[in-house]
């Protein structure tokens, strides 16, 4: 049986990864979108491993559009599973996937699946 998540990162080029949050830890670039391409974001797992009052982190692109929405980080342990499916949900074209955290407190780990293909063609 084929692996849809598996072979879309295959066929495309896999931007999977994890990232500590550490307690200094600001807004983070998690993935990095060449020109032209747009990322396609399939699975994204949150965990809050020490929790801090009145902090969220949320995941969205750089262009400040967010596929999550704030999520609060005030009880630990605490683990957020989104699952986007195969194809993923696209990010805005040309943007990168950043972690966005309120203010800075919250220790934790976040992990992510996705990929990036072209989107648009460069004028000639």
């Amino acid at each position: 049986m084929s692996d849809g998540y598996r072979s879309m990162r295959n066929f495309y080029g896999d931007l999977g990864g994890s990232q500590a949050v550490a307690v200094g830890t600001g807004d983070t670039t998690l993935a990095t979108c060449k020109t032209n391409h747009t990322v396609f974001v399939q699975r994204l797992h949150l965990q809050v491993t020490t929790g801090s009052s009145g902090k969220t982190w949320s995941i969205e692109d750089s262009n400040g559009v967010s596929i999550t929405g704030p999520i609060p980080c005030d009880t630990a342990p605490m683990s957020i599973e989104l699952d986007y499916g195969p194809i993923g949900i696209a990010l805005s074209a040309g943007y990168n996937l950043v972690l966005n955290v309120s203010a800075a407190g919250a220790i934790g780990l976040v992990t992510w699946d996705a990929y990036q293909k072209l989107t648009t063609v460069a004028a000639a």
